[in-house]
């Protein structure tokens, strides 16, 4: 029983390391979406002068030190400042999430997968592993703009504040529906390695055991 609250919880481990490793590589590669959607243009600034913007924004929604949102060229509505605020109060369960559940995830590696039982486990992952295939699956059929609009609906239910209005909340130009799409993507390629690793390590530690067991057999 022991053994599967703690595969549960190196479940949820595995999704907050995805969506923050998500969040992080975005921040960090921010300056080629920068260049890749053209947003200097858009905008008309300079590069660093929306990198600089990006930086406040994403310190803010990251920082559980900071609680005040002020981007030097873009202000932000009232409505603008309560979907930020959601979204940091998601980023920083993301984090915490990733803290707490991090002793169990080193549990479950070293006393289950280590030791050749994780092989009961395969299943779960690889069904876990599928789930965002799906979803990938629903966005190109219905297209990720409907995609985009059915997740905050259902993440956000009863808030329309994520609608922004480009008119009092500017700082959505240098955010398009690409970028989103984007961050989407690369999460899916995060969470997909993060799982089919520990699925590989599971199988490598199943066939050393089961040389092992055979080596055994033969004296």
């Amino acid at each position: 029983m022991k053994d599967k609250f703690h595969f549960i919880f190196s479940l949820l481990f595995l999704l907050a390391f995805s969506v923050l490793a998500t969040i992080y590589l975005v921040w960090l590669f921010y300056p080629l979406e920068i260049s890749l959607l053209g947003l200097e243009k858009v905008v008309y600034m300079k590069s660093g002068q929306i990198q600089d913007n990006f930086n406040h924004l994403m310190l803010y929604l990251t920082s559980p030190f900071h609680w005040q949102l002020v981007m030097p060229d873009f202000p932000s509505s009232k409505d603008g400042l309560h979907h930020f605020e959601q979204v940091k109060w998601l980023f920083h369960l993301a984090q915490i999430c990733f803290l707490l559940t991090l002793p169990s995830f080193l549990f479950f590696m070293k006393n289950v997968v280590q030791k050749g039982y994780g092989v009961l486990y395969q299943r779960s992952l690889k069904f876990t592993a599928l789930i965002p295939l799906i979803l990938t699956l629903i966005a190109v059929g219905i297209g990720f703009d409907s995609f985009f609009t059915l997740f905050h609906q259902v993440l956000f239910a009863g808030d329309e504040t994520w609608l922004f209005n480009p008119n009092t909340d500017s700082v959505i130009y240098i955010l398009p529906e690409a970028f989103f799409l984007h961050c989407f993507l690369l999460f899916l390629i995060l969470y997909e390695v993060s799982f089919c690793s520990l699925l590989w390590q599971i199988r490598r530690k199943n066939k050393e055991n089961r040389g092992s067991t055979k080596e055994t057999n033969r004296f």
